[in-house]
């Protein structure tokens, strides 16, 4: 006959009476992560003469191999018009250009053209020499656990952010 009583179970199992406050701390604290990160990307944004969005499709055109403007409106949510204005914003700012893909003539793709990039890591260089620091002290288990956090939080906002306009958000079922 077991005598261990819930608590004791907790514990065996890692975890404290003070679990829900330390659950509700983190997400306090990603939630002002994210409201603070806005605010650094509009005021880098600015710097050069783009908007948060426009800046975040900077960084698709330089991550996503064969970027259409179809893709990109899919991947953000904006509308073909939108698209279109973001991507003249950036061609203007001399971060893209439009080609014609060598596989299909009659499609337009959507590539860095790198001639920023330096501009780019200087602006957002105080950040990550700040995060560098940061990150330093804390150990390699440490350093992993934080990686995977961050990882299966960012997989969470894909998945969230990829769900149908007529659809309200709901939390899949593996970040339950």
């Amino acid at each position: 006959m077991s005598t261990r009583t819930g608590r004791d179970r907790d514990r065996a199992h890692g975890r404290s009476r003070d679990r829900a406050a330390l659950i509700a701390a983190i997400e306090d604290a990603v939630r002002d992560n994210g409201g603070r990160g806005q605010l650094l990307h509009q005021a880098i944004a600015e710097r050069f003469g783009l908007n948060p969005t426009d800046l975040k499709c900077v960084d698709l055109a330089r991550t996503e191999p064969r970027l259409t403007a179809g893709r990109l409106a899919e991947i953000t949510g904006l509308s073909t018009s939108a698209t279109t204005a973001v991507l003249d914003r950036m061609e203007r700012a001399g971060f893209i250009e439009r080609v014609r893909d060598p596989a299909d003539r009659r499609r337009v793709v959507v590539v860095s053209t790198g001639r920023r990039e330096q501009e780019l890591n200087t602006a957002f260089g105080p950040l990550k020499d700040a995060m560098t620091a940061v990150l330093e002290s804390y150990d390699d288990e440490q350093l992993a656990l934080i990686a995977g956090f961050v990882g299966r939080l960012n997989d969470l906002l894909r998945d969230l952010t990829a769900q149908p306009d007529d659809k309200p958000l709901t939390t899949p079922p593996e970040a339950r």
